[in-house]
């Protein structure tokens, strides 16, 4: 099954972790028995690839996915994003890796108002 998230970043996530969907925890490769972490790589479109930590946190009754500042931060800082870009996530079923990740950073160009992947 694919999936796709997108998100406007707020400051949160451009000084700390990045939250996703709880519905993303049954995307995410399984967490070991007992663990709270997982490793994921994930391409950019431009040839380069990310390892993000992806832990949960709890949130009232349930659990949430983050990625850990670690490996998001420096995302953050070599795409240069700021508040109110875009990020957008996908994950489709991969036979030889299990499932490939693929992460979009985007800024508004404001002369046309379109969104342009950086």
């Amino acid at each position: 099954m694919a999936a796709h998230f997108e998100k406007c970043l707020t400051e949160a996530d451009t000084v700390g972790r990045l939250s996703l969907p709880i519905d993303w925890l049954g995307i995410l490769l399984p967490f070991e028995l007992g663990s709270r972490e997982v490793e994921i790589c994930v391409s950019d479109g431009f040839g380069s690839y990310w390892e993000f930590r992806c832990s949960t946190i709890k949130m009232g009754l349930y659990r949430k996915p983050v990625l850990q500042p670690e490996g998001w931060l420096k995302f953050v800082d070599h795409k240069g994003l700021k508040v109110g870009d875009k990020i957008i996530l996908d994950s489709e079923p991969n036979d030889f890796i299990g499932r490939h990740f693929r992460i979009r950073a985007q800024k508004l160009n404001h002369e046309d108002d379109k969104w342009v992947d950086v």
